[in-house]
Order: structure tokens, then C-alpha cells, then sequence
């Protein structure tokens, strides 16, 4: 499963990841624009791919302002 987290910008802190919900990793590295052979732990995402990223969670999300996003790839 791979996560939309969400760190205050302030102090750096993870404050809540999203799940990315039937977002595969072959297609997350695509819509982000990464070679399918290059691993990845982390990766800062822009304003406009959060919101393109917002498809993928299931529930409520709204972009805040006050934290920076990035795409956490987890291996299970």
C-alpha cells in the first residue's frame, strides 16, 4: 500500500497519511512521473499531483495549506 503523507510544515512532523486506495505502484510511478525501475522510499509531491492523488483516498480530504505532501511507497 502505498500513502499520501501529510508533515507540518513547521515543524517537520508527519501529522496523517492517506491511504491510496487501488493506486498500484507501476501507475503511482507513472502519474508522478518516476522510471519504473528507480526505488523509492519518499517522494515530495506538487500542489496539483496532491490533488490528482485526492482520487485515491477513500473518505474526506481537502489539502492544507499548512503541511507539505509527499508519497510514502511501503512494501508489504
Amino acid at each position: 500500500m502505498n500513502y499520501l503523507e501529510a508533515y507540518d510544515k513547521k515543524s517537520g512532523l508527519l501529522v496523517v497519511e492517506y491511504p491510496l486506495i487501488g493506486l498500484d505502484l507501476p501507475a503511482l510511478k507513472k502519474l508522478l512521473n518516476i522510471d519504473e525501475g528507480i526505488e523509492i522510499y519518499g517522494f515530495d509531491v506538487t500542489p496539483a499531483q496532491v490533488r490528482e492523488l485526492a482520487r485515491y483516498i477513500s473518505g474526506p480530504f481537502t489539502a492544507d495549506d499548512t503541511c507539505d505532501y509527499q508519497v510514502g511507497f511501503y512494501r508489504e
